[in-house]
């Protein structure tokens, strides 16, 4: 059931330890105003207060997001320039918190893309840690296109996902970059058949439920901050960060199931305890 109801255009559902942001305004393919903003940042908020093994963050309709509503832009500057100003700076206030309270979950956060993400749209898509494009899914910046720079942390992600002149000439020059290219270049990491997107997405949040939460914390963290530190810094954390995975019920559980060549189960130590004997999920092989 839904945690909350307060916009229709944004939907947060939990269930066993997934936690589903749908993208919920398909009429407008999902194009971004002040209200769908607030929800969206209001339901990252929920996640943060009480984050879940993974977020899957989803859309409904045909389009992830076509980016800012140009149409409610243009109902705004006829009003007057200052409503405008005005306005966009509450609806950029509020995303901008939910893109980072998305990089700030201690949990992997998992995008399913399909159709056009333009604008804020692509923006909030590089703000996942993983994403799953179908194979329709197309992505263009389109900031310039109404004359102006993007938002949404897209300055920050999009030249550390797929280098820098490639990102001035997506940011400068608009192109419409289909699924295939944007795995050739390293913008998702899996393209799946438009009608296997919820299946893919499903399989692959569960796969990372059931993985070890602490350290799967512990990549997040290590990997988005060593963006913006020296090696020696690095280094530093990795030790911090092993030694501290080293003293957890995972670890242990981690290390017996290599040594008995099976499966791990994390997070399930008391029915290892007991003696239970575990089976090994579908499609998962040891490396052994």
């Amino acid at each position: 059931m839904p945690e909350h109801d307060q916009a229709a255009c944004v939907r947060l559902e939990r269930e066993a330890g997934i936690a589903c942001i749908s993208l919920d305004r398909p009429a407008a393919r999902n194009s971004l105003d002040l209200p769908m903003g607030l929800a969206l940042r209001d339901a990252v908020r929920s996640l943060a207060a009480e984050p879940p093994r993974v977020v899957v963050l989803r859309s409904s309709g045909a389009h992830f997001m076509v980016g800012g509503d140009v149409r409610r832009f243009d109902i705004l500057l006829g009003q007057s320039q200052a409503a405008c100003t005005e306005e966009t700076g509450l609806l950029i206030d509020a995303v901008h918190e939910a893109v980072t309270g998305l990089t700030r979950l201690p949990c992997p956060v998992l995008g399913l893309v399909c159709g056009s993400a333009a604008g804020f749209g692509m923006s909030l898509a590089m703000a996942c840690d993983l994403l799953v494009a179908a194979d329709d899914a197309r992505f263009v910046l389109a900031y310039g296109a109404i004359g102006t720079t993007p938002d949404g942390g897209a300055s920050w992600h999009l030249p550390r996902r797929v280098g820098l002149q490639r990102a001035l000439a997506i940011a400068l020059l608009n192109p419409q970059i289909d699924a295939a290219q944007a795995k050739d270049i390293g913008l998702v990491a899996e393209v799946v058949p438009a009608a296997q997107l919820a299946e893919a997405g499903r399989a692959l949040a569960r796969r990372l439920a059931d993985g070890p939460a602490a350290a799967q914390a512990g990549v997040k963290r290590l990997l988005r901050e060593g963006l913006a530190t020296d090696l020696a810094s690095a280094l530093a954390a990795e030790k911090a960060s092993f030694l501290a995975m080293s003293a957890t019920a995972d670890f242990a559980e981690g290390v017996r199931a290599f040594c008995e060549r099976r499966p791990a189960r994390f997070g399930q130590p008391e029915k290892l305890a007991a003696g239970a004997a575990p089976t090994a999920p579908q499609g998962v092989h040891h490396p052994l």
